[in-house]
């Protein structure tokens, strides 16, 4: 029933998205993240969490899904305020000035890279070297995001931008790949520490996600189409096609686990 209804939710997901193109299309939304988009941006996030929640459990599900909402929207948060001279106020939904717009689209980007990732290392038998590679791939993905978001959320934020990757600094790419191996890492260690990393509850659901995934790397491609951002564009699509391509190459059956 769960996996009926996850899937159901799916589609509806996807028919919003596409709605959401439409009306960007039409000139009835404008092509920014602005707050009706983020409403559908949140939702990503809802998808995610719920992800993580039914294939490890409440307290488990809670406790990651928590721990990549809380850092990731500190970051988000951190950036703003150090720019907060420059930044308008058109950042998406936020409390007391903090971004929580940004945590949701990362919870739902993390449950995919962290899908993606783990399927592509699941049968290495090392354990440090399966940790690793899925901590390498996983901060990868999340960094070529960065590059594709960046511009983005710069525009969203007000912030001074010109033409695509020539105005990205450096070390944001390099700060959220670091940030994306540690959070990844930490995600390795609790999942095998708690002995759940080789079993999921609801494995038929790991290309439900992969699907969200996606839906949240075509938001984004869409909106930096707008602004003609084509390097990020590029690099956002065949870095995603490439790790996709090797997660559908690794996709094997699991056995569902008991939920109990």
């Amino acid at each position: 029933m769960l996996e009926k209804n996850y899937k159901l939710l799916l589609w509806i997901y996807i028919f919003w998205f596409l709605i959401s193109v439409l009306l960007t299309t039409l000139h009835v939304l404008p092509p920014t993240l602005s707050g009706a988009q983020s409403l559908f941006l949140i939702f990503s996030g809802i998808f995610g969490a719920c992800f993580f929640i039914m294939q490890y459990g409440k307290g488990l599900g809670w406790a990651i899904t928590i721990l990549i909402f809380a850092v990731t929207t500190c970051i988000e948060w951190m950036q703003i305020s150090f720019n907060e001279e420059l930044a308008g106020p058109t950042i998406g939904f936020t409390i007391s000035g903090i971004p929580v717009t940004f945590g949701f689209i990362w919870v739902g980007l993390i449950a995919g890279t962290h899908i993606i990732a783990r399927e592509i290392t699941l049968k290495m038998s090392i354990d440090w070297l399966r940790g690793g590679i899925y901590a390498i791939i996983s901060a990868t993905m999340v960094m070529i995001f960065e590059i594709l978001i960046e511009p983005v959320s710069m525009q969203a934020k007000h912030l001074f931008m010109t033409d695509g990757l020539t105005i990205l600094q450096l070390s944001d790419v390099a700060n959220w790949w670091t940030l994306g191996l540690i959070l990844h890492l930490m995600i390795y260690f609790i999942l095998s520490l708690t002995d759940q990393w080789g079993h999921l509850r609801y494995p038929d659901l790991k290309s439900e996600i992969v699907i969200v995934y996606w839906i949240i790397i075509a938001f984004f491609v869409f909106l930096a189409f707008y602004s003609d951002l084509w390097t990020s564009i590029m690099i956002g699509l065949i870095a995603n096609l490439i790790f996709t391509i090797c997660y559908y190459v690794s996709l094997d059956k699991e056995k569902e686990a008991d939920p109990n």
